[in-house]
């Protein structure tokens, strides 16, 4: 009979089974601890928006924010970040060769979009500030500030976005600020606020002044948790409206998206979202869709024009110089973005333009360290005796002898096995610092042997099971 030896991927599938073992045993112990007697850094973060544009369709959507505002601090460090325009998934896109070598954002010259303020307390205070640019354009950039100091701070702002399409709506004074800080062995706190002066729709129909979003958190001496969205006054066809409470803002939305049914518009009211770690207070949504009689015609020139696509496309395809770089790379491109566009305007499609929102949160949990419990993670539980004849099973209470007669053999209870409840508490209540510092007392390194152990006596056999075949 042939054996069969192992090679070196079963080596891998071996090694990595029981490392994945090894510290798996250890870091069932990496759950939050629930009794804390110091204080803990822990996080902050928080993060606020001017307004967020993307192309949806049937719940999946892609775009790029304006205005966006973040900050952070993660133990002793701050970090702040404010960005007129926030490209997202749309920057890594526009990299990517599309024909002939070049990118789509190869159009836009180097220095042409403007650059973020992005600041770290990591070697000690900063701060870092830039102008508003843009005025008089469609859309106006407002100026961007950012700051971090260590032990721990760090705030975030972008003020005085505008934007405007003629006809369609009209953005005036968008602002967004965020702030996380750290007071050392006593608080943690963060907070972010967004708003807008001014927002008109469908040429002055529909108007809403002051609009704001406000979210914080806190923990630690304080515990709180705040998030709230007003508006000062909103007019419908020249009719001030009710703004009070939230009960009087879902009556007036219902007004506001009646008058703005006949053009494809609706606003979407925010709402506001506690946990235990943090408050989300969500945009105010204006939706963009195309009406019935658009969608109908649209979908009649798709079925028409289809052939016609085809034949272009097989017409074009020898018109190249190489396979990445000829007519049929572009008209390609040129039918995705038209295809895109089709997916927005057809059915479950929309335009999002999301002005607003904030969010803020802080966390103060510990968490044991997970190469610092190993086997010590589960204790052995406590065997009781069996009961004997003629002994009781629970004995009796330490103090004076018990007179008590001897149980008859009639009586006499059967043998038990008393356990306690296996012990889950992680042997490590927290760990100071991932970079040192003296955070583990050894268990995840007699984790590691015994994997290594295992490793070693598994390929031993191995050899020994060729070596006898």
């Amino acid at each position: 009979m042939t054996s069969r030896r192992f090679t070196t991927p079963v080596y891998a599938a071996i090694t990595g089974t029981a490392l994945a073992g090894a510290l798996g045993l250890s870091a069932v112990a990496a759950a939050p601890v629930s009794a804390q007697t110091a204080f803990v850094p822990g996080t902050g973060t928080s993060s606020a928006g001017v307004a967020r544009i993307q192309l949806r369709s049937s719940g999946a959507a892609i775009g790029f924010g304006l205005g966006v505002a973040r900050t952070r601090f993660a133990g002793a460090q701050g970090n702040a970040e404010a960005a007129n325009v926030d490209l997202g998934l749309f920057d890594t896109v526009s990299k990517a060769p599309l024909a002939c070598g070049y990118s789509p954002g190869a159009i836009f010259p180097a220095g042409s979009m403007p650059s973020a303020v992005v600041v770290s307390s990591g070697e000690g205070a900063t701060s870092q500030q830039t102008a508003s640019a843009g005025a008089g354009s469609p859309v106006q950039l407002g100026s961007q500030y950012g700051a971090a100091a260590p032990n721990s701070s760090a705030e975030a702002t972008v003020d005085g976005m505008s934007m405007e399409l003629p006809g369609l709506l009209q953005v005036i004074g968008g602002t967004a600020s965020s702030a996380a800080k750290l007071t050392p062995g006593k608080q943690r706190d963060s907070s972010a606020t967004s708003a807008v002066s001014s927002l008109s729709l469908a040429g002055g129909a529909v108007q809403l002044h002051g609009i704001q979003w406000t979210a914080s958190h806190r923990s630690g001496a304080a515990t709180g948790a705040d998030g709230g969205f007003s508006v000062a006054s909103i007019i419908v066809g020249g009719q001030a409206l009710p703004t009070g409470d939230m009960n009087q803002l879902r009556t007036t939305f219902t007004a506001v998206n009646t008058a703005l049914a006949a053009t494809g518009l609706s606003l979407n009211l925010p709402t506001v979202t506690k946990t235990a770690n943090g408050v989300v207070v969500s945009p105010l949504r204006l939706s963009v869709a195309a009406t019935p009689q658009v969608r109908e015609a649209l979908s009649q020139a798709l079925i028409g024009i289809q052939p016609i696509r085809t034949q272009l496309l097989t017409f074009v395809t020898p018109l190249q110089m190489s396979p990445d770089c000829g007519m049929a790379k572009a008209l390609g491109f040129g039918y995705l973005v038209v295809d895109l566009a089709t997916l927005v305007l057809g059915d479950g499609g929309a335009v999002d333009l999301d002005l607003g929102g904030s969010r803020a949160g802080t966390d103060g949990t510990a968490y044991a360290n997970p190469f610092d419990s190993g086997f010590g993670l589960i204790h052995p539980p406590a065997l009781v005796p069996p009961a004997l004849p003629g002994v009781p099973v629970n004995p009796p209470t330490v103090g004076a002898p018990s007179l008590a007669a001897p149980q008859s053999p009639a009586t006499v209870t059967a043998p038990t096995l008393a356990l306690h409840p296996v012990s889950l508490t992680p042997t490590a209540m927290s760990c100071r610092s991932t970079h040192g510092g003296g955070c583990t007392t050894g268990h995840g390194r007699l984790a590691a042997w015994i994997a290594l152990c295992l490793i070693a006596a598994l390929a031993a056999a191995d050899r020994l099971r060729a070596h006898l075949a």
